[in-house]
């Protein structure tokens, strides 16, 4: 690999890690071998060339996120699965996604809030379905394979912090350019209070929005994405009763019912397929109703051309990611858990 592709590999990677600057839109609506989500949370999908791809791969086995609870202590980057004490589904009676967001909607509206300040973190602790490769992102993750992690980013951008080999490393950023949006996403906890809260202004307002480098039109898969940010982050409550009311009004989406997070907590989720097949599901505690992470599943085949000609397809049943949001809290700085 030579010099330049391989620091453009590591400006990707550094992205990847720092969940920084928006995911480029290929033109003409083709996806180049693209690079998914991780399943293991928070982080910006970015595109690049299969070869690309390949070298990124071999780059990013040394960018392992580390579990701790307590003092860090080393991990592997999947670890067997234990039996779980697994709860039975709850005879949960929800005729529609819009019952489930009216009801979710009310449960948010309920919960106390404090504005983060802009210098201060989110620490989030999360499980995920391990095994997942990005060269080979359309075989799927292990799902009896789980990843325990933790991550604190900066409100305003300006940092995130991990558990690297026992000891926490901090990775300065600049903070989100607010005004141009030359950097981060469009909507973080720095400007959520700019969002209109009725649910049909905000369902507007998020399909109209645009990067500046933008190419094609903000897609309904867009606009679920953004509103699955903004449960993932500790947002504000009476945004998150907005979200919970539109989700149901974006094209698409569904209730599905009976579906467990990666931590095995049994869940209730507002459901959309893509126009590759793809389902992508937000799931929400049954009873409470509060964010318990994401789960992302093949309804149907699809192929996709690599840029050396060669076909790859996706298969129904794999289970392209897993999510499980387990603990978040606001702290006053990285490598802090209260």
């Amino acid at each position: 690999m030579s010099a330049e592709a391989e620091e453009s590999v590591r400006r990707g990677l550094r992205a990847l890690a720092a969940a920084d600057g928006p995911a480029p839109r290929p033109a003409g609506g083709t996806i180049r071998g693209r690079i998914r989500r991780p399943a293991f949370g928070r982080f910006t999908p970015w595109v690049l060339s299969t070869g690309a791809i390949l070298a990124a791969s071999a780059v990013a086995g040394v960018v392992i996120l580390h579990d701790s609870d307590g003092p860090p202590r080393p991990t592997h980057a999947s670890t067997a699965l234990p039996t779980p004490d697994v709860k039975p589904f709850p005879d949960v009676r929800l005729a529609s996604a819009v019952e489930l967001g009216s009801r979710a909607a009310h449960a948010a509206e309920r919960q106390p809030y404090r504005k983060p300040g802009p210098k201060q973190w989110v620490y989030t602790r999360a499980v995920s379905a391990g095994g997942f490769d990005m060269s080979t992102w359309w075989k799927g993750v292990d799902v009896n394979s789980r990843i325990t992690f933790e991550d604190w980013h900066r409100v305003d951008g300006g940092g995130r912090a991990h558990y690297f080999g026992g000891k926490l490393r901090v990775f300065p950023a600049a903070p989100y350019d607010l005004k141009n949006h030359t950097n981060g996403p469009l909507f973080n906890l720095g400007n959520y209070d700019t969002l209109p809260t009725a649910p049909g202004a905000l369902l507007h307002r998020l399909s109209t929005a645009r990067y500046p480098t933008q190419v094609g039109e903000t897609s309904a898969e867009d606009v679920f994405e953004t509103m699955d940010d903004i449960l993932r982050d500790p947002s504000p409550p009476k945004l998150r009763a907005a979200v919970y009311r539109a989700l149901p009004k974006v094209e698409g989406v569904t209730l599905r019912k009976n579906v467990r997070d990666a931590a095995g907590r049994p869940g209730v989720a507002f459901a959309r397929t893509n126009d590759v097949g793809e389902q992508t599901s937000i799931i929400l505690d049954p009873t409470t109703y509060a964010y318990l992470g994401s789960r992302e599943d093949v309804v149907y085949p699809h192929t996709y051309k690599g840029d050396d000609g060669k076909p790859y397809t996706t298969k129904p049943g794999t289970v392209l990611s897993w999510y499980a949001e387990v603990t978040q809290k606001i702290v006053d700085r990285p490598g802090t858990r209260t």
